[in-house]
């Protein structure tokens, strides 16, 4: 059953979208997010280069980030707030050689407006995971069969084993997704019996993994309605305790669904958002007026050309 997303849920802290229409400075290209921490929002453009751009919407205000000194392919990128020397940074990293799979890791100082190498890592980062996932500080990818781990105010990586059931999933990442579940960093692993990118068979399901501690514990399994709805990653936990999931309806309707999944009642309800773009990303977001001390703002010279009027 379908139902129109509250105006609640979309005002108080859950999403940010970014269409191409209400960002004027990129109107002939798709901008992506790539991570919002404290208000503020990461975004790549990719044209003829990479163009980095730290965004806040509430204030309107942007800046580009410098171009990094070294032109080789970007795989991956991170952003977060440094609690410790109170910093906005932007992790980057990068592939020297596409036959090796030794990558390069530098990050990206709000406060310094510059760049600083960290040094070479050998991971593999399989498509689709180019997004680091912050909570609390660290940003998490599911690379080579490993939870890799940075610490934006340390600026370390570590590593952690993903849960291991006696399966093969743990080498395949396409099933897996991380997310948040009721404050803790969350893992879907999901288990689909004919197909492993949908599900077609009543006894797929999807089991809920929380780490604290740097340890796994299986939280729940979730089956309702696993063959009319595409389940995604966790996004938050809403106030009624119920969880706000990426995904919808298997077929196909306008505008964009969400999943809303109360554990205790195991009930599943789409939440559909009309009007939106044919293309859009979700993002958790909290409106905040944290400025960037760049000067430049989105529909600058509208906002002059008011000014002038006013007067």
């Amino acid at each position: 059953m379908s139902t129109v997303l509250p105006e609640g849920i979309i005002e108080e802290n859950i999403l940010t979208r970014l269409p191409v229409k209400s960002i004027s400075r990129f109107r002939k290209c798709w901008p992506r997010t790539l991570g919002s921490s404290n208000g503020l929002v990461l975004m790549v453009v990719i044209t003829c280069y990479e163009d980095l751009c730290i965004w806040n919407p509430a204030t309107r205000e942007y800046k580009r980030v410098p171009e990094h000194p070294d032109d080789s392919d970007s795989v991956a990128h991170g952003f977060g707030f440094d609690c410790k020397n109170d910093d906005y940074k932007v992790l980057r990293i990068a592939c020297s050689d596409p036959d090796e799979e030794v990558l390069e890791a530098s990050v990206y100082s709000l406060a310094s407006n510059s760049w600083k190498e960290l040094g070479s890592i050998s991971y593999y980062f399989p498509l689709g995971t180019n997004k680091g996932f912050l909570l609390d500080g660290v940003l998490h990818w599911i690379v080579s069969s490993v939870l890799l781990c940075f610490d934006i105010s340390d600026e370390t990586f570590c590593e952690v084993p993903l849960p291991y059931n006696g399966s093969d999933w743990v080498q395949d990442p396409s099933i897996l997704d991380l997310g948040v579940w009721e404050g803790k960093l969350c893992l879907f692993q999901k288990n689909h019996m004919d197909n492993k990118w949908t599900c077609t068979h009543q006894n797929d399901h999807i089991d809920v993994w929380t780490m604290m501690d740097n340890k796994w514990s299986k939280h729940l399994k979730i089956t309702a309605h696993m063959i009319d709805m595409y389940y995604g990653r966790p996004i938050q936990t809403l106030q009624n305790g119920e969880i706000l999931i990426e995904g919808g309806p298997r077929k196909e309707e306008e505008g964009i669904a969400l999943i809303s999944y109360d554990p205790k009642l195991e009930r599943v309800r789409a939440l559909m958002i009309h009007g939106d773009p044919d293309e859009s990303e979700v993002d958790t977001y909290i409106e905040t007026l944290v400025p960037l001390n760049s000067g430049t703002y989105v529909n600058n010279k509208a906002r002059k050309k008011t000014r002038k009027k006013r007067n």
